[in-house]
């Protein structure tokens, strides 16, 4: 078996090193953050951005600031009116148009040093993100292993059930955000949105490591724990788990597509978390036994 995962493994150990000097972060189309953007297709930009744009394969026209760096693959670039790049314009298969004079820092192609440098900055926080994820896992794995295969299980059995409860409680989450936030300033909305916060972090966290376990499990073949006992190579819970986050965060390197792998893979993950009430599968409210309440109730 374990010769059979040696030409896979080095295949995604090289696209994995592929993928964290080349590709970008962020979301499709012209999802902006405060850091960076992303466009897809033939974009103009109108307004100032104040971070960096990364462009794929289409006919970008730069018409305002750029503050940070712009980063272009394949397709053009125009600079029209007052459009100018504070940083560096870094390019690969790009035609430029206009661009002399535009430029406060330096036009280098992706192939030289400095440029895949500057595109690999860009990328190394993702990947310090992701070690911090393995990090986690394994504490988390360490400390409920049982818990996390119990989850596990669930995912691959009841799939479109956490979901649909994933996304229920995602919207959740977000109503009662904003709820909260209305009573923010009489005081007792601080500790609410606290405490809301911390809850939305550990059932991300404990789904997300679920996750892992459930994708590795699929990975590594094996369903049963006798099976994954059994075997002389990535056996145990913590094996799964390893082999998900390695997977799952070489898929997060891909740009776009990665990004919309891993939301999707927190719906799952806040979903399984809840329906197994962490992996516990123990009433979210202590029941009063019926036959008490029976003695209790007045006549």
């Amino acid at each position: 078996m374990f010769k059979r995962l040696v030409v896979p493994l080095t295949i995604l150990s090289a696209l994995v090193a592929l993928f964290v000097v080349v590709s970008p972060t962020g979301a499709s189309g012209q999802s902006r953050t405060s850091e960076n953007r992303i466009v897809n297709g033939d974009v103009t930009l109108n307004e100032p951005v104040h971070g960096t744009v990364q462009s794929y394969g289409g006919a970008l026209t730069v018409a305002s600031e750029i503050s940070g760096d712009l980063l272009i693959i394949g397709g053009s670039v125009t600079f029209v009116g007052n459009g100018r790049v504070r940083g560096n314009l870094i390019h690969a298969g790009t035609k430029l148009n206009g661009a002399e004079g535009r430029v406060g820092g330096r036009i280098q192609p992706l192939s030289s040093l400095e440029g895949a440098a500057s595109a690999a900055t860009k990328s190394a926080i993702i990947a310090s993100l992701l070690l911090v994820w393995l990090i986690v896992s394994v504490v988390v794995t360490l400390m409920s292993g049982r818990e996390i295969r119990i989850s596990s299980v669930e995912l691959r059995t009841s799939a479109f059930h956490c979901f649909v409860l994933g996304l229920v409680a995602f919207t959740s989450f977000v109503l009662t955000a904003i709820a909260f936030s209305y009573l923010v300033p009489y005081v007792v909305g601080i500790p609410l949105m606290a405490a809301l916060a911390v809850f939305g972090l550990l059932t991300k966290v404990y789904g997300m490591v679920a996750i892992f376990h459930a994708v590795g499990t699929l990975v590594a073949g094996s369903r049963t724990r006798n099976q994954l006992a059994n075997r002389k190579w990535l056996r145990g819970d913590l094996a799964m788990v390893v082999i998900g986050v390695l997977l799952l965060g070489a898929i997060r390197l891909i740009p776009v597509v990665g990004t919309i792998l891993w939301s999707l893979a927190s719906i799952f993950g806040v979903g399984v978390a809840l329906a197994t009430k962490f992996g516990r599968r123990e009433p979210w409210f202590l029941e009063l036994d019926y036959g008490v309440r029976q003695r209790q109730l007045p006549l």
